[in-house]
């Protein structure tokens, strides 16, 4: 298994994640927009589109780009350097700050085909067009293990906190943050400032590393929880309750 590039070497990976990279003969890299020399920010992004390379292709005729593609089996595939190269994902605030990962998903559930591995599909007023096909399990264990790896200080260069912007109070926010329209340490979902993507994946990622849950008990309780709510899900029966004084 790859290790993930950083600063132009090859580092360590994250656990259980196959990944190629674009050391690797046929995996293309984006051209970086800019300079710098650390991220501090995780952005993720969802496609809507079905497969690794019509995304690669999507983002090229778009102009855009981005540092990883998770396909829908879970593994990765590294188009930028994490560290060194700026590349157009996240709008102005976010590009310089961030690392980000496109996780394959039609998204929307009339762009759903038969044969293909999504298979799951749950009314999401806080999505747009009010429903939203899930990622499959692996892709949401394989984001659960990229957060985890890109806060644990993997590298020079990577220092992104185990920082969830979208905890607020009781509840796991599923759509736009204010404070989001500037830069914003930790680990973001697109849809905390751009499109409505990201956030269900955000939400199981912190089920499973703040709140220790099983991968399939995860999965179904952030489907519980973001199943017809409109910004947030609840989360209050799984935060430390409060000492007494």
């Amino acid at each position: 298994m790859s290790g993930l590039v950083v600063r132009a070497v090859a580092t360590s990976a994250p656990d259980s994640v196959p990944v190629r990279t674009f050391l690797e003969d046929g995996t293309a890299r984006f051209v970086s927009k800019g300079k710098r020399t650390r991220t501090t920010e995780l952005v993720i992004h969802e496609t809507v589109t079905r497969s690794v390379d019509s995304t690669i292709a999507v983002l090229m005729k778009r102009g855009l780009s981005v540092h990883l593609v998770l396909g829908p089996d879970g593994e990765l595939t590294q188009h930028g350097d994490l560290a060194n190269d700026v590349l157009w994902h996240a709008g102005p605030a976010h590009n310089g700050p961030s690392f980000g990962v496109e996780v394959v998903n039609p998204y929307y559930p009339r762009l759903l085909r038969k044969g293909l591995p999504w298979e799951r599909s749950i009314k999401a007023p806080w999505a747009h067009e009010g429903q939203y096909v899930l990622p499959t399990p692996a892709q949401a264990e394989a984001v659960a293990s990229l957060v985890r790896w890109a806060t644990s200080a993997p590298a020079s260069g990577i220092e992104v906190p185990r920082r969830w912007p979208g905890l607020r109070a009781a509840s796991f926010q599923l759509g736009p943050l204010a404070e989001a329209s500037k830069a914003l340490p930790g680990v973001l979902a697109h849809h905390y400032f751009g499109h409505a993507d990201g956030a269900w994946l955000v939400l199981y990622a912190w089920l499973r590393l703040e709140v220790g849950l099983a991968p399939d008990v995860a999965f179904e309780e952030a489907v519980r929880r973001a199943t017809g709510v409109r910004r947030g899900a609840d989360v209050r029966d799984l935060l430390p309750a409060t000492p007494v004084a």
